[in-house]
């Protein structure tokens, strides 16, 4: 009889362990669950460019403006071209980033300043001529100097949340010195050493980069998302990576960083050429292909993406077509 017992007790605790492993497994797969579906894109902001406007021949000022006001944007990445702040050597003018500074400021909108050589929009790097002819010690230095002065002024902006120093910066793309991660690593240490308050974030290509290569000195990894290109020799390509491709190197990533951000997702036309000329568009944009592209990168679960192409957006909405304005206005409008 107490044998008897003793089995049916027995018989008990194993279904009763078998029953905590069982809903252990559960949890652990709603997690998961959690993990790999929840959706991303709950903060966006934008890149601004200043040189873009000015190539489409807008006003940076009307355009930011527009950018933080009529769409509501209230994060903004800023590239900081050399050439416009440094036209002689050790002479600087911060008076037009000091306005663009200021407007964010009056719309309590977060910027992310980008500094060094290597900055968004083509050409990649904007070099001020006085440095052609510079070996490459020559040319590093000057860097260091342009940055110490720039931050030096800017890191005073109550708008400035983050530095990112340089753009993909071994991503060997544009007209740029050759890609040097020495380089890099110094002007990273150059910025922590002169300015504690902000966090520095650094960029690689998304489809065409590693993502850890840089992660061990920044604090936030950025990531470009582009859902197509365009080669002279092939023509339109069409980048094959799903969703989950850019969750997973997302949830790798973060474990050597403090976030990982979309800092660049294609919402623009594939341009050749000057943008003003509709044959210099190789691959057209649409208001369709913008929520097609809000959806996909909702599904990576990366919660902070910048929208790359408003001043483009601005363009079409001053000379008659505001459909990509307008999705972009409701999308923003979404979000908060």
């Amino acid at each position: 009889m107490n044998e008897w017992k003793h089995r049916v007790r027995g018989l008990r605790e194993a279904v009763a362990f078998a029953a905590v492993c069982l809903m252990t497994l559960a949890a652990v797969a709603c997690i998961g669950a959690v993990l790999l579906l929840r959706p991303g894109a709950d903060k966006l902001g934008v890149t601004f460019s200043s040189a873009y406007s000015e190539d489409l021949h807008l006003n940076p000022e009307d355009v930011l403006t527009a950018i933080v006001s009529d769409l509501g944007v209230k994060r903004v990445r800023i590239p900081v071209y050399w050439s416009d702040q440094e036209t002689a050597p050790g002479v600087y003018n911060f008076s037009a980033l000091d306005s663009l500074m200021a407007i964010a400021e009056a719309h309590d909108t977060e910027v992310t300043l980008v500094i060094g050589m290597k900055v968004p929009r083509w050409p990649e790097c904007f070099l001020p001529t006085f440095v052609n002819g510079l070996n490459e010690d020559e040319l590093n230095a000057a860097v260091y100097r342009y940055e110490q002065a720039l931050i030096g002024h800017a890191k005073f902006y109550p708008a400035l949340v983050q530095w990112q120093v340089e753009n993909e910066p071994l991503f060997p793309y544009g007209n740029c010195p050759a890609p040097s991660l020495e380089r890099l690593k110094h002007e990273v240490q150059l910025v922590r050493g002169l300015d504690t308050a902000h966090p520095i974030m650094l960029t690689v290509s998304g489809e065409q980069e590693p993502w850890l290569d840089l992660s061990s000195i920044a604090d936030t990894i950025g990531v470009s998302m582009y859902r197509f290109a365009y080669n002279d020799m092939l023509g339109p390509i069409v980048f094959p990576y799903e969703p989950i491709y850019y969750r997973a190197h997302a949830m790798i990533t973060k474990l050597f960083v403090n976030d990982v951000v979309i800092s660049e997702l294609q919402m623009e036309p594939w341009f050749t050429g000057n943008p003003q000329e509709s044959e210099s568009i190789a691959i057209p944009f649409t208001a369709k292909d913008f929520v097609d592209h809000m959806d996909f990168v909702k599904r990576t679960g990366i919660h902070e993406v910048l929208l790359w192409g408003a001043e483009w957006w601005y363009y079409q909405k001053v000379h008659g077509d505001p459909s990509l304005w307008n999705i972009a206005k409701q999308t923003f409008s979404e979000s908060k």
